[in-house]
């Protein structure tokens, strides 16, 4: 009999202890929160990106800047990395680079993604004399940067936001280019894109494909007679030292189409996906301004340097531009560009 006893009494100890846990669990407190937790367990993103220029180069710079500014917006958890100076190859290559995912961003024209990623639509943004100057390249941005993602949808990269690298002139070493007539016949060096060689051969040039880091020696040597390119990046590869005479054709107007590989972009966690697009969108407007003083700069550098600078009357002007209408035919006709070159046209000169 006592032993029962014992056993209920243990019985009922065993019950209260269990309920009394039961208890205690029921009303214990859920971890606190703050509401800004990280997303992705707070992992860290790293970014490449390769150009041809020098670290002083106005659009090195600006994207140097991008990447002080997202590692500080993203409070260190976005980390881009640029190799300057054609460290990664040349621009073409670090194109391909980007759609093959060996490369997460890259910096190119209209013309040089479209012979990257094999989409001829891409170069309609490099038609020659499109834009009138600087801020009429920045007009056509938003236009540029929608049409690029429809081009590029499917083929591996996507369009982030644009830079201008101003508007292309003629840097000879034998003579100013002062009339269409004076094109003719001359060596000049072009990058390796099809847009650029028949934008010469419509004006009579002699167009010789070279990768950049070779337009130095190039001109010296005697190979070609001169090259054509932006004030700032001609005196950023220091050919005022090789070719005295400068003329501002601007016969092409370069938007450069900052992209990334699309499995890159991916693989972000969408709030660092907002960070990239804003700081982005940032350096994209102050790139602009930016550039017309780094060019205002380069002219007078290379006058410094002993450089003849002309400019080119709106009568020759119009004559290479109407050596161009094949171009223009080729794209609206071909791919049914047409309302969108027309677009182009009316920002750009707006």
């Amino acid at each position: 009999m006592r032993k029962k006893r014992i056993a209920v009494i243990v019985l009922c100890m065993l019950l209260c202890i269990t309920a009394f846990t039961a208890c205690g669990t029921q009303n214990e407190p859920a971890p606190a929160t703050s509401g800004n937790e990280p997303s992705a367990s707070g992992e860290t993103v790293e970014l490449s990106l390769g150009h041809i220029y020098s670290a002083n180069h106005n659009e090195a710079l600006a994207l140097q800047e991008l990447a002080d500014n997202l590692d500080a917006a993203s409070g260190g958890r976005i980390k881009l990395t640029i190799y300057p100076s054609s460290q990664l190859g040349s621009e073409r290559e670090m194109a391909e680079m980007v759609s093959l995912g060996t490369l997460d961003m890259g910096l190119s024209d209209g013309p040089t993604w479209s012979n990257a990623l094999n989409i001829p639509e891409m170069a309609v943004f490099g038609l020659p004399f499109l834009y009138s100057d600087i801020d009429g390249e920045a007009a056509c941005y938003d236009t540029i940067i929608d049409s690029a993602a429809g081009f590029m949808e499917g083929s591996g990269v996507m369009p982030l936001f644009c830079t201008t690298a101003s508007l292309r002139g003629t840097l000879l070493a034998t003579k100013p280019i002062n009339t269409l007539a004076d094109i003719s016949g001359i060596k000049i060096r072009v990058p390796e894109i099809t847009m650029y060689v028949d934008t010469w051969k419509n004006m009579g040039a002699n167009a010789t494909t070279t990768s950049w880091s070779e337009a130095y020696t190039s001109i010296s040597s005697g190979v070609v007679d001169g090259c054509e390119a932006d004030p700032s990046t001609l005196v950023d590869a220091n050919l005022q030292e090789v070719a005295k005479y400068y003329s501002e054709t601007n016969h092409m107007g370069t938007v450069h189409i900052v992209s990334i590989n699309q499995a890159k972009w991916d693989s972000i966690p969408e709030d660092l996906q907002q960070i990239i697009r804003e700081e982005c969108a940032k350096i994209s407007a102050s790139q602009v301004e930016s550039r017309k003083v780094a060019d205002a700069e380069a002219v007078q550098k290379m006058v410094d340097a002993g450089v003849e600078v002309n400019q080119v009357s709106a009568e020759e002007r119009q004559k290479m531009i109407e050596a161009q209408q094949p171009l223009y035919d080729q794209y609206a006709e071909e791919y049914g560009l047409g309302e969108l070159i027309a677009t182009l046209q009316e920002l750009g000169n707006s």
